[in-house]
């Protein structure tokens, strides 16, 4: 049972209480503090609570009726400021002749209705006040999320379409790690800067950002994301595992590559929401102190799950204002820790920059950024959400109030996201829709097909991910007119794109089949683009001289594990070299490092 009007009214001082009855009607029997009491207690029990409640402005009235309409009559700050974007006042200031600067802080009518809770630091509603003013108060509207079904265009906006390009991705990586080790740190299983270009190299339309070179030590780098949001994946997904510092497929990923696309990034995503791999926010570089001693920084588990479920409640197919996005899950209660000890967290020196300041840790700096980072580098590399976005210096200098914020271009690489939008594929990985299936997006966009491979547009509009599908498969000659090309053809092949949804998308917008040109050219690519693929790795092994080449080569021991390559030249599988070796001890011969 809560505290109850009377009790709360005790807590005050009598200046307090004179304060207030400034706000009512009537004089009190006296001025000693239990008849103050009883009469503000009289005033707010009785029938004219409905008129005190009136007087009250329009968002004190939304407080109180947030706080009546709570099961424990409780009013949340922190969740009402997200709400309704403004904050109801308390106190208000009135100037009183004799007065030192002319005025002073004093009770607003606010006071009769929420009280605080001085032990546990709650402002409540008393539970008989609570009791009388359900009855009179409006249930407050409920929280919403504005969305949008169409982006108005913006100088500098990007627009990144991540469904199609993830479920290409995801079986080239895979495909890849079959093929090539990938460097990454032994201890975190970060990738490397060899291994940031390779991934890179592998990306269809490439990484969010280009990569730049930093101009000196002291600039800022975006730096990559989607290259290095993949290698933890895998890892954390438990297809690619660490042999010292390179990662290589294991079972469970030569498994996946015979899988539906859809269904290995929903297991990725799954194994990433519980994964301890990394804490995305370390990626946030220019908040130092992370992995200092301590228990610092709080549990990955629980952020992603609040974040998740969270993205549960968007609209599926429509665009959410990033800060929409962030607001809506401060007032719907889904915060979380993201630092423990915000003291131990600052920006270029530890004393002075450090976030455990009044004003330096609030939802902004560190839940607003790990949502940032969380959507950006893993829900939009995996496909769940597309993306719309800036560069991240052209984003609201929130921070900048922060010590030693004078010379940062951007707080976090992520803070350029302006809007999400939940993918089909998305629905699907999110339990949000049970099945999938690739969205037919609609188009009034009719073409021409050329027995010479040419492509012209005849009428209607060539969406975004529509030029993308045409940019990947032809050489773009106009606007309005393509060439079926066969070095586009090839490469795109080669980045394990399907030709068969060039067909289709090329079908479902003519009036008559594709001329025979058209169609064996189509053909031939889908046969010939994988007429060659890399086999496993393999290490050359050079002998003293052909005779022992002979000897290896042709001994029943270790035949099965060579080929013979040249004179004094044997090939052998990187993963048969240690049986290898083990074996050329049995002829009596070693192999050096």
């Amino acid at each position: 049972m809560g505290i109850t009007l009377r009790d709360a009214l005790a807590l005050l001082t009598v200046p307090d209480l004179k304060a207030l009855l400034a706000h009512l009607d009537g004089v009190p029997s006296s001025a000693r503090k239990d008849d103050l009491v009883t009469h503000i207690a009289a005033c707010l029990l009785g029938p004219g609570v409905k008129a005190l409640w009136e007087r009250l402005d329009e968002t004190q009235q939304a407080a109180v009726a947030e706080a009546v309409h709570h099961p424990l009559g409780v009013y949340l700050p922190d969740q009402f400021q997200a709400k309704y974007q403004r904050a109801p006042a308390f106190r208000s200031r009135s100037s009183q002749t004799g007065l030192r600067y002319g005025g002073s802080e004093q009770r607003t009518a606010l006071g009769l209705f929420i009280h605080a809770m001085p032990r546990v630091h709650d402002l409540v509603v008393p539970s008989d006040l609570q009791a009388v003013l359900r009855t009179l108060v409006p249930v407050p509207p409920p929280l919403s999320l504005p969305s949008l079904t169409t982006l108005e265009p913006d100088d500098g906006l990007t627009l990144r379409l991540t469904e199609r390009e993830a479920l290409q991705e995801v079986m080239r990586m895979l495909r890849t790690l079959d093929q090539t080790r990938i460097q990454v740190s032994e201890k975190t299983g970060r990738p490397g800067a060899s291994a940031l270009r390779l991934v890179s190299e592998l990306l269809p339309q490439g990484d969010f950002y280009p990569l730049v070179e930093k101009a000196d030590k002291w600039s800022q780098e975006i730096g990559p994301i989607k290259a290095f949001a993949w290698p933890m994946l895998l890892q954390a997904g438990g297809l690619a595992e660490r042999t010292g510092t390179r990662l290589k497929l294991c079972p469970a990923g030569h498994k996946a590559l015979g899988s539906a696309p859809a269904d290995v990034l929903r297991t990725l995503w799954r194994k990433w929401l519980k994964t301890t791999l990394l804490d995305e926010f370390s990626r946030i570089e220019a908040i130092k102190g992370q992995g200092g001693a301590g228990r610092i920084m709080g549990a990955v588990a629980p952020r992603r799950a609040e974040i998740e479920a969270a993205l549960m409640q968007c609209p599926p197919g429509r665009w959410v204002a990033l800060d929409d996005f962030s607001r809506h899950m401060q007032a719907s209660g889904r915060s979380f820790v993201v630092a423990h000890d915000p003291w131990k967290l600052y920006i270029a020196e530890r004393q002075y920059g450090s976030l455990g300041y009044a004003g330096s840790h609030g939802w902004n700096i560190l839940q607003r950024r790990y949502i940032t980072a969380l959507l950006f580098e893993y829900a939009a590399t995996l496909g769940l959400v597309d993306v719309a976005y800036t560069d991240p210096a052209d984003s609201p200098h929130d921070w900048q109030g922060l010590w030693g914020t004078d010379d940062l271009a951007f707080l976090s690489p992520y803070d350029g996201l302006r809007h999400f939008r939940i993918t089909p594929l998305g629905a699907y990985v999110l339990g949000i829709e049970a099945s999938y299936q690739p969205a037919e997006l609609p188009s009034d966009l009719v073409l021409s097909v050329l027995p010479s491979l040419r492509i012209q547009q005849v009428s209607g509009e060539c969406s975004t991910e529509e030029a993308l599908l045409l940019n990947t498969w032809t050489m773009a000659l106009a606007p309005g007119s393509w060439q079926l090309d066969r070095s586009r053809a090839l490469a795109a092949l080669e980045r394990g794109c399907d030709i068969t949804e060039l067909t289709r998308f090329l079908e479902s917008r003519v009036d008559q089949p594709l001329p025979e040109p058209v169609a064996t050219f189509i053909q031939r690519w889908e046969r010939d683009g994988r007429a060659l693929r890399p086999g496993a790795s393999a290490q050359l092994i050079e002998c003293r001289d052909a005779q022992t080449a002979d000897t290896v080569a042709s001994h029943p021991e270790t035949a099965s594990l060579c080929l013979r390559a040249a004179a004094t030249t044997l090939v052998v599988c990187t993963e048969q070299l240690e049986k290898f070796r083990e074996k050329l001890r049995i002829l009596g011969l070693g192999m050096t490092v």
